[in-house]
């Protein structure tokens, strides 16, 4: 991971904040200038105070220079706390609309493949945590720290000057206990840098947690199942390694404490002596007396500040790098050549060749130099046990995965001279998991906000969803779910994977892949899909997978896979008759509805 210096994070940053609001640095100024005011007047009011008493002056001219001081300051409290808000919400939007915003584009871009290792996820939500949880420090504090950063910086240049005009002795102790500050802060960081990798994995397993708590679907099985106990044990768990490590933390800090205290009755010991000695001689007044020693404490004041927050930048600015390195590492798509989706011809041809994939830290190939030729318009079948490499054959078809070896050509033409975006034209799918957003089912269909309403009741027509969408209240305005809208509707099963096989026929790609495309329907509405599937997609090359045997006689060709593999080829009935693996299986399921007739044909009896 590269490590980005404190500063070039807080620039990165800084350009970021200008860019969202550039009147930002007039607001920093001002909340500085105000911040910088209070504590001279602070410490002007009680040396006024005493010059008034002892001068000689009435109470007149007391009163004067005491009202008019506590004005300036009334004055200058509202609006460093007016600033001080309009920072704060400044700090917060933008966190959230630039930040957070920019880790979840990252997200939906990046390389599918990459996307889904371990690692990755582990970076992911170590990212997240750094741009939008404020708790975890990252963008908050490297914002946060911007202005006392400054300020303070500033507040020791001018007070150190009036500090050395009393006595230089006293910085030299102000200096001392900076420099045991920093060697105590040093201890901090090392240990924080060498948990970092713990706490990308503590930061995963909170997020994923905290995620699936509260979920709906989870909701059935934590129930029937009494999962709660165990489901809150794993959370404490998480938080319990956290409490550990940041206890660890503080320990380690509090050595920065004890120096600190030791160096601050030192400085006291040396200004009170030096500043004695200087009013029994003459040589200060008693409101002198008092002006330097609010100017002394308003010094160590603004140094144990910049001390602190210049600790406290180095030691988050270790966490916020894989904020950094995660937004700024090249992992999308290869942009590919010049390769057109629309120059080929409808249905296309689409041939792998010796395709082999590997998913990491595996040892042995998913797809091993797998070859297979689908015919403009064939529908083809894949078929197999599970893990016999279906699913990723379908990822890698899709685009979503690159091969390590061999290639995938669309009508003879390389798939890596498409760009994604072009690729992804090519293709439509329906995946067994669907995934919809508590958005309007025209929006979920269309996949955007802005949509062709005729085309997608078409395409609702034709998935045999036109009846059940028509009769909801706002037909093709209705939400999804009630995650965001009070009156959302949930679909069945079947219902989200005809939505999803709309979505599909919306998108009228001339390479359609459908994994699992009917499992969550019963016999008779999927004979009804295929129905419809086989009706729509005749100006398609077709590739989907099933578990259930019997429906592979709506395709043209079935590929049995095992191990990564094509191990059989044909038709159902050529398969049939072979009397290998598929026609074992394709018996092993026509049993069960063998079994289950007989069962019932008994109890008629």
């Amino acid at each position: 991971m590269k490590k980005h210096s404190a500063l070039s994070n807080e620039i990165w940053l800084l350009k970021l904040l200008v860019k969202y609001e550039k009147w930002y640095p007039l607001l920093l100024a001002a909340l500085i200038a105000a911040k910088l005011l209070l504590p001279l007047v602070s410490t002007l009011l009680p040396a006024a105070a005493v010059a008034a008493l002892t001068g000689g002056g009435g109470m007149g001219q007391y009163l004067a220079v005491i009202v008019g001081l506590m004005v300036l300051y009334a004055g200058g409290t509202f609006l460093r706390d007016w600033l001080e808000n309009r920072n704060l919400i400044l700090r917060d939007n933008f966190r959230m609309e630039v930040c957070v915003a920019m880790v979840m584009e990252k997200a939906m871009t990046m390389d599918y493949g990459k996307l889904e290792s371990a690692e990755e996820q582990k970076r992911l939500a170590t990212a997240k945590n750094q741009a939008g949880n404020p708790m975890s420090g990252g963008v908050n504090e490297l914002l946060y720290a911007v202005e006392p950063w400054l300020r303070s910086l500033l507040g020791i240049l001018i007070y150190g000057t009036a500090a050395v005009m009393l006595d230089w002795r006293i910085l030299l102790v102000l200096a001392g206990m900076t420099v045991a500050n920093y060697a105590a802060a040093s201890l901090v960081r090392r240990y924080e840098q060498g948990s970092l990798e713990s706490q990308k994995q503590n930061y995963r397993e909170q997020d994923y947690l905290n995620s699936q708590a509260d979920k709906p679907a989870n909701g059935k099985d934590v129930r029937l199942y009494r999962m709660e106990d165990w489901f809150l044990t794993s959370l404490r768990a998480v938080y319990r390694r956290r409490w550990t490590w940041r206890n660890r933390l503080f320990r380690r800090k509090a050595v920065g404490s004890v120096s600190d205290t030791l160096f601050l009755a030192l400085r006291d010991i040396l200004a009170y002596t030096v500043l004695i000695s200087a009013f029994l001689a003459g040589q200060v007044d008693a409101a002198g007396f008092t002006f330097s020693l609010g100017v002394l404490s308003t010094l160590t004041a603004w140094l144990n500040e910049f001390i602190h927050i210049n600790d406290n930048l180095l030691y988050y600015n270790i966490a916020f790098n894989t904020l950094r390195n995660f937004l700024d590492e090249d992992d999308a798509p290869p942009n590919g050549e010049d390769a057109k989706a629309d120059d080929l011809r409808r249905p296309p041809r689409v041939e792998l060749r010796d395709v082999t994939f590997t998913y990491p830290d595996a040892k042995a190939p998913t797809i091993d130099r797998l070859s297979l030729t689908l015919e403009p318009g064939e529908k083809i079948a894949l078929v197999g046990l599970n893990g016999a490499g279906k699913t990723t054959l379908v990822k890698l078809l899709s685009g979503l995965y690159r091969p390590d070896s061999g290639e995938i050509l669309i009508d003879g033409v390389p798939a890596e001279q498409f760009s994604q975006e072009e690729y992804f034209q090519l293709v439509g799918t329906v995946f067994q998991d669907v995934s919809l957003l508590p958005f309007t089912i025209g929006e979920n269909l269309a996949g955007r906000e802005n949509y062709d309403r005729s085309r997608v009741w078409e395409s609702i027509g034709k998935a045999g969803l036109r009846e059940t969408v028509e009769n909801l209240p706002k037909g093709l305005d209705t939400h999804l779910t009630q995650q965001m809208e009070k009156d959302g509707v949930e679909l069945s099963g079947g219902q989200r994977q005809r939505l999803s096989f709309a979505r599909a026929l919306y998108k009228d790609a001339p390479l359609l892949i459908l994994d699992e495309p009917t499992a969550a329907l019963d016999p008779l509405a999927e004979a009804d899909l295929y129905y419809k599937y086989a009706q729509e997609t005749a100006d398609k090359t077709s590739v989907f997978i099933s578990h259930r045997l019997g429906s592979t006689q709506f395709c043209d060709r079935v590929v049995y896979m095992d191990g990564g593999r094509i191990t059989e080829m044909g038709s159902h009935r050529e398969l049939l008759a072979r009397g290998g693996a598929y026609a074992r299986l394709f018996e092993v399921q026509s049993s069960w509805y063998k079994d289950e007739k007989e069962a019932e044909a008994h109890e008629e009896n």
